[in-house]
C-alpha cells in the first residue's frame, strides 16, 4: 500500500510537470510563429520610437561646429521654409507664383550653396507663362538644382501600374538631377525609413531626392547597380535594406536644422538677420513646406504630438548619409532565434523549486535584455527585436508557473478539505506550508486515544431519537475541539466513541504528553458540560467517560477507495488503546494508559500502576497505569474514580 501511494504521488508530480512543459512549449511555439509572420511588427515599430526617446536628441555632427549668430547647432543643411509666417508676410495664396519661386532660387543661388534641392512638384504649366520662364531660367542659372518627382502607384479598372511623374520639360532640362520625393509610411502612419531608390516597372532604379542631395554635396558619382543591403556611390556606401534607409533622426521637429522663412530670403533680410550671403555658402539648401496649411507634416519617432515637416524628414535622411551613422535592424531570423532562446530560458527558470528565485532570474533576464536593446541602439545603432523575445520570456515563465501554481492551489484545497475533517485548521495549514505529503502511508510511532461514554446505551433508551442525536452532536463536537486543540487527529466516530491519534500527519516530539493532557482536559470539560446541562436542559447527567491511551508503532495514511477514503491508523498498538478504553469500566478508572505511554509522560504526569495483562500480539503482560493528573496539580484538577 505504501509503495502504491508513493508511486501515485510521483506520477502526479511527473504528470504535472509534463503538462506544464507541453503548455510552455506550445506557448513559446505560438509566440515564435507569430514573430515569423510579423504579428508583433506594429509593437516592434513602437519600440523604435521608445529607443529614440531614451536616446534623446543629439546635435548634428557634420559641418561647422557652431554659428556665432545662431543658438541652433550649425549643420551643412539649411531649410528655406514655406511656412505660415511667409504666408502672412507675402499675402500670397497657394500655389505661389512661379516668379516668386524664381526669386527664392536666385537669392539662394547668390549665396553659392553646393546643392539646392526643391521639395515641390511642378508637373503642370501655370497660367503665368512668364513666371514659368523665369523659374526655368533660375533653375538653369543655378546649375545645382535637384528637383522632386515621384512614382505614383495607380489602381484603376482592375489594373495596377506605377506612373513616373516628372517636372515640366523646361524645368527638368535646367535641373542637375531629378529625385524621388516619395515618403514611406509604416502601418501606424509614422515615417521611420525612407526609400533610397525604387525600381520602376520599366526595370530602372530611380534614386531619392534626399540621397541625390547628399551625394552631390559629397561629389559622389551615381551608382550603376543596387543591392539588397544598400547602394554604393563610388567610395560611399549607403546602408539601405531592400532599398530603405532607416532614418537616424537627430531630434524633435524645427529644433535641429537652421531654417529661414522664404519671405526673408525674397526680401533680402539675410544681411540684417543672418550672416549675409555666407549663410548659404557651401551648404545644402532645401526648399520645402513647413506650413500647417499645406499638410506636408508627418509623425516620426521624435515628433510626439508635433508632426515633422516632410522637408525636415528629408534633411534627417541627408544628415544620416553625410555622417554615415546608419541605423541597422537585426535580421528577422535573429529575432526568431532570440524569441526561442528567451522562451526556453524562462521555462527553465520556472522549474526552479523556489518560485521567487525563478521569478527573480526571469526579471533579471528581462532587465538585461532591455539593457542590451538600449545599448545596441544608442552605442551601436542597431535595432534588435524586443516585443517577441520579451513576450516569450515573460510568458515562458508565467504560463507554466501559473499552471503549476494553480494546480498546487487546487491540491492545497484538496488537502485542506480532506484533513479539515480530522485535524485542526492550524495543523492543516502547517501541512500545506511544510509540504508534507500526508497521503503517503508510513509506519511511525503514534499515541492513540479511544474515548467512550459509560452508560450511554441505558441513558439513550429513555430519550427520543432527536434528543440522542442532539446530545451526541454537542458532546462529540466539544470533545473533538479539545483533541484538536492539543494537536490530535480525529480518526473516526462510532456512536459515542471517539478515536484519535497524535504525531501524524505532523510530527510531534511530545505526542504522548499531548494525548494525556487532552484526555485530562476532556474529563474536566465533561464535568463542566454536565453542570451546564443540569441548569439549562433536561438532559441526563448520570454518565461518565472512559479513555484509553497507548503509544506504539502503527501504519498511518489514506486508506479506502476512490469513492470513499479516510485518513486512519491501523496496528496492534491501536488495538491496545481500544482495549484500555474497555478496561476503564473494569478497573473503575476513567483514564488508563499503557506502560509504553507511561514511559514518555512519567516525568510530567502522576500515574499509579493498576495491573499487568496479556494482550494479543505481545509475548509478555503489558503494564496498565491510572492517570492521576499533572504533577503538582491542584486536587480539583486531578482525575477521580469512575462511578460503579
Amino acid at each position: 500500500m505504501q509503495k502504491r501511494i508513493r508511486g501515485e504521488v510521483r506520477a502526479f508530480v511527473t504528470n504535472l510537470r509534463s503538462r506544464s512543459t507541453l503548455l510552455a512549449i506550445g506557448t513559446i511555439f505560438l509566440i515564435t510563429l507569430a514573430a515569423v509572420f510579423g504579428m508583433f511588427e506594429f509593437l516592434e515599430l513602437k519600440t523604435i520610437d521608445a529607443a529614440f526617446t531614451i536616446r534623446g536628441p543629439i546635435a548634428p555632427l557634420y559641418g561647422p561646429k557652431n554659428n556665432p549668430k545662431s543658438d541652433t547647432p550649425e549643420t551643412s543643411i539649411v531649410i528655406v521654409t514655406i511656412d505660415d509666417e511667409s504666408f502672412r508676410e507675402n499675402k500670397l495664396q497657394w500655389p505661389w507664383p512661379r516668379k516668386y519661386f524664381a526669386d527664392i532660387i536666385n537669392k539662394v543661388a547668390s549665396g553659392k550653396p553646393k546643392v539646392i534641392a526643391v521639395d515641390i512638384f511642378w508637373y503642370e504649366p501655370s497660367l503665368d507663362k512668364d513666371g514659368d520662364a523665369a523659374l526655368a531660367k533660375a533653375i538653369k542659372n543655378a546649375g545645382n538644382i535637384i528637383l522632386a518627382n515621384d512614382i505614383n502607384h495607380i489602381e484603376q479598372a482592375g489594373f495596377k501600374y506605377d506612373e513616373l511623374r516628372r517636372p515640366l520639360p523646361e524645368f527638368e532640362e535646367g535641373a542637375k538631377h531629378l529625385g524621388l520625393a516619395n515618403l514611406n509610411r509604416d502601418a501606424d502612419g509614422f515615417i521611420r525609413s525612407m526609400p533610397i531608390y525604387r525600381i520602376h516597372s520599366d526595370g530602372k532604379a530611380y534614386f531619392s531626392w534626399s540621397a541625390l542631395a547628399a551625394l552631390n554635396y559629397l561629389n559622389a558619382p551615381l551608382p550603376t547597380s543596387v543591392s539588397a543591403s544598400g547602394v554604393r556611390f563610388g567610395d560611399i556606401f549607403v546602408s539601405a535594406e531592400q532599398g530603405f534607409l532607416n532614418v537616424n533622426y537627430r531630434g524633435i521637429p524645427n529644433q535641429v536644422f537652421n531654417q529661414i522663412p522664404a519671405y526673408q530670403v525674397v526680401n533680402g533680410d539675410l544681411e540684417e538677420k543672418r550672416d549675409g550671403a555666407s549663410f548659404f555658402k557651401d551648404k545644402i539648401v532645401l526648399i520645402g513646406s513647413t506650413s500647417v496649411v499645406l499638410q506636408d507634416n508627418y509623425p516620426t519617432p521624435f515628433s510626439g504630438i508635433s508632426p515633422m515637416p516632410g522637408v525636415e524628414v528629408h534633411a534627417n535622411v541627408i544628415e544620416t548619409i553625410l555622417t554615415q551613422l546608419f541605423i541597422r535592424r537585426s535580421p528577422p531570423i535573429v529575432g526568431v532565434l532570440m524569441t526561442l532562446v528567451m522562451g526556453v530560458m524562462a521555462y527553465l527558470f520556472s522549474l526552479n523549486s523556489r518560485p521567487l528565485l525563478g521569478a527573480g532570474l526571469t526579471l533579471g533576464a528581462l532587465l538585461l535584455y532591455l539593457a542590451l536593446w538600449v545599448v545596441s541602439f544608442i552605442q551601436y545603432r542597431t535595432e534588435i527585436y524586443v516585443v517577441a523575445p520579451v513576450t516569450s520570456l515573460v510568458l515562458g515563465f508565467a504560463v507554466p508557473a501559473v499552471y503549476r501554481a494553480t494546480n498546487e492551489a487546487l491540491e492545497k484545497r484538496r488537502v485542506r478539505n480532506l484533513f479539515a475533517q480530522f485535524i485542526s485548521p492550524e495543523m492543516v495549514e502547517q501541512i500545506i506550508e511544510q509540504g508534507i505529503e500526508a497521503s503517503r502511508g508510513q509506519r511511525t510511532e503514534l499515541t492513540v486515544l479511544f474515548s467512550d461514554i459509560r452508560g450511554f446505551t441505558t441513558m439513550s433508551e429513555k430519550m427520543s431519537p432527536t434528543e440522542v442525536v442532539d446530545l451526541l452532536n454537542e458532546y462529540l463536537g466539544i470533545m473533538s475541539d479539545v483533541i484538536l486543540k492539543h494537536g490530535g487527529t480525529i480518526d473516526k466516530y462510532e456512536g459515542d466513541l471517539i478515536m484519535a491519534f497524535f504525531n501524524a500527519p505532523i510530527a510531534q516530539a511530545d505526542h504522548a504528553k499531548r494525548a494525556v493532557l487532552a484526555s485530562i482536559e476532556m474529563r474536566q470539560t465533561l464535568d463542566q458540560m454536565k453542570a451546564r446541562w443540569s441548569q439549562t436542559t433536561n438532559r441526563p447527567t448520570n454518565f461518565e467517560m472512559g479513555i484509553g491511551i497507548n503509544t506504539g508503532d502503527a501504519f498511518v495514511g489514506l486508506i479506502g477507495s476512490q469513492k470513499r477514503i479516510n485518513y486512519t491508523c491501523i496496528g496492534d498498538s491501536v488495538n491496545l488503546a481500544s482495549r484500555l478504553q474497555d478496561l476503564t469500566k473494569d478497573l473503575k478508572w476513567p483514564l488508563l494508559i499503557s506502560e509504553f505511554t507511561y514511559d514518555q509522560v512519567k516525568d510530567d504526569y502522576e500515574a499509579e500502576f493498576a495491573e499487568a495483562r496479556m494482550v494479543k500480539g505481545k509475548t509478555k503482560p503489558v503494564g496498565i497505569y491510572r492517570v492521576i493528573g499533572r504533577k503538582g496539580a491542584k486536587e480539583e484538577e486531578k482525575v477521580r474514580a469512575l462511578f460503579a
